[in-house]
This record gives structure tokens, C-alpha cells and sequence, in this order.
């Protein structure tokens, strides 16, 4: 049965743990993502990953991140 972790989770290396120890399958954010809605760009960012994102987001890539979007279409 899938487990999906909620509540304080606010930083992206406790995500990061929860998911990678099996404590559980998913980790569903809430006040988190309303307060930064781009958190989970800033948690791939964080650890080096890249985002596939619609077309009309390829503009507002971060310049201090060139790498974070997925452009290979």
C-alpha cells in the first residue's frame, strides 16, 4: 500500500530523507507549496536535478540555475 507523508514538511533534505529511507512513497506538501509555489523547482535546483516544464515556462528559467529545465523536447 503506497504512504504518502504530509504535514511541516518544509525543507528539501527532509523531504529528501523520507522518501529515500522508505519511510514512505510520496511526500505531498501543502502550506509549503502555497507559501513558494516554485518549491519544487528549488528542490531540484538544490540537488542538482532538472524539471520538464510546458513551453511557455522556458523563459523563467533562473539564471543562477541554466541547467534546472529540461529543454531536450
Amino acid at each position: 500500500m503506497p504512504v504518502i507523508a504530509v504535514g511541516l514538511i518544509t525543507e528539501f533534505e527532509q523531504a529528501e530523507a523520507i522518501v529515500g529511507t522508505g519511510d514512505a512513497d510520496l511526500i505531498a506538501l501543502a502550506r509549503t507549496v502555497l507559501y513558494n509555489p516554485r518549491w519544487p523547482w528549488h528542490a531540484a535546483a538544490h540537488f542538482g536535478a532538472q524539471v520538464k516544464v510546458p513551453d511557455q515556462y522556458l523563459r523563467s528559467q533562473p539564471r543562477q540555475y541554466p541547467d534546472l529545465f529540461d529543454i531536450g523536447h
